[in-house]
């Protein structure tokens, strides 16, 4: 199984090099049987490196398509797909890809992010605040979506919103709304790592209980 970090490639938003060459649109599709043959994990995870960093989407979703004929329960084939149908602007697809994933690999947190990403880019708010929410549940440590889920929630509610919440979290836990402001306030806007670690350092030292509590009001219907 190759590194989780090579999969972090894949999910960070590359800028195209070049433009789309037309050779690579179709890879896999009109491919005989025996060219869809198994390969080690690692070809297809390069060649779909390859693809994203080109900024080829066509090439890339058509790469993921072939994957997922190879090797149906591979959850990064469809990982791929999302990734390439998020780009291409085919988001009720991409949300299809990514659902596809996480029934193979629940604890993908990666996919849970970008399947906010995709909710998101369709205009479903709340879907996507519940896809970050789900992202950081399973790992408190995972920044970018932290950083997701609050400006979903600034967008959503706006100053005023993100106001009324950090008081509504003052008054049943300081703690909780320091956690909240330095994560969706400070941090979104310094983007300083810094303020991130500090705020899930005292995040991990929350009780289950303190972070649902915390969440609750978040999605409470503003």
């Amino acid at each position: 199984m190759f590194s989780r970090f090579a999969l972090c490639v894949l999910s960070s938003c590359l800028v195209c090099s070049g433009p789309v060459t037309a050779g690579a649109q179709t890879f896999g599709l009109d491919a005989e049987p025996a060219a869809l043959a198994p390969r080690p994990q690692a070809e297809w995870v390069r060649q779909a490196q390859a693809l994203e960093k080109q900024g080829d989407w066509p090439g890339l979703l058509a790469w993921g398509q072939s994957w997922a004929q190879a090797d149906t329960k591979n959850p990064l084939a469809w990982f791929v797909q999302g990734r390439a149908l998020g780009e291409l602007g085919r988001f009720s697809e991409a949300i299809t890809a990514y659902r596809h994933n996480l029934r193979l690999a629940p604890g993908d947190v990666l996919a849970r992010n970008n399947l906010g990403n995709a909710y998101r880019d369709s205009g479903r708010t709340r879907e996507a605040m519940e896809a970050y929410r789900t992202a950081v549940e399973a790992d408190p440590d995972y920044v970018q979506a932290w950083h997701n889920l609050g400006l979903m929630f600034y967008l959503a509610r706006g100053e005023a919103g993100v106001a009324q919440a950090l008081q509504k979290l003052h008054a049943i836990d300081p703690q909780l709304a320091e956690v909240w402001r330095a994560l969706a306030v400070e941090y979104s806007i310094t983007q300083d790592p810094r303020v991130a670690r500090e705020a899930v350092r005292v995040l991990r030292g929350l009780s289950k209980a303190q972070r649902a509590r915390m969440f609750g009001i978040l999605f409470e219907e503003g």
